[in-house]
């Protein structure tokens, strides 16, 4: 009679105080008393599954959406100064002041994702789904930018190794191991995105949560 424990866990911990026993109440009594007598033990297991799951989806298409926006604002930025600075190196000082900035935007959004709910594991969720989303978009910006300006770029300082290791691949053309290489690092351009959110995320969450009522 009981619906899968893992999926109840996850939906009370999705849902605000003021809506989680109403919502996951109403779920619990429609598989019980609908879904479970017409379809039988597996099947309603599953529905209940997919219903946790498309809770689950409404909740994140938010942060997804600032995180998928925050990247895009950043490789529209990086594309603009590749034409107009083509053979300027990325600077290392320039690198950690934009990577400070940008984890206090993702704290901020996060904040503003936990704030009606006042719940720091809503504000570490917001803040690791931005972050993944922040990061995936502006990979694909500098994928895009390997592939528009590659015959400009190689001659950059810092695309010495990456021409090395190229003359060594047996690639055809630079512009596809490039490609290649960019495209190999996207797990790990993800894990950072992902923790790094993570913690802002929960520097969100307890701004959120310390707020006054």
């Amino acid at each position: 009679m009981n619906p899968p424990r893992a999926s109840e866990w996850w939906l009370r911990l999705l849902l605000a105080d003021r809506d989680r026993e109403t919502v996951s109440g109403d779920l619990l009594e429609e598989y019980r008393e609908a879904v479970l007598p017409a379809r039988g033990e597996r099947a309603a297991r599953r529905w209940y599954r997919r219903q946790v799951l498309g809770i689950a989806w409404r909740s994140a298409r938010t942060p997804l959406a600032l995180g998928a926006l925050c990247g895009a604002a950043l490789g529209a930025w990086i594309l603009v100064d590749t034409v107009r600075q083509p053979l300027s190196d990325d600077d290392a000082l320039g690198i950690v002041v934009a990577f400070a900035a940008m984890l206090a935007v993702w704290a901020a959004m996060a904040a503003a994702v936990a704030w009606p709910t006042r719940r720091l594991g809503h504000g570490v969720a917001a803040g690791l789904l931005v972050g993944a989303a922040t990061l995936l978009v502006l990979h694909v910006a500098a994928i895009a930018r390997v592939v528009m300006f590659v015959d400009t770029i190689r001659a950059r300082d810092d695309w010495q190794n990456l021409l090395v290791r190229y003359h060594r691949s047996g690639f055809a053309t630079l512009r596809a191991y490039a490609v290649y290489e960019y495209v190999r690092q996207t797990p790990l351009i993800l894990a950072i995105g992902a923790v790094g959110g993570a913690l802002s995320g929960a520097v969100g969450g307890l701004v959120a949560r310390l707020r006054p009522r």
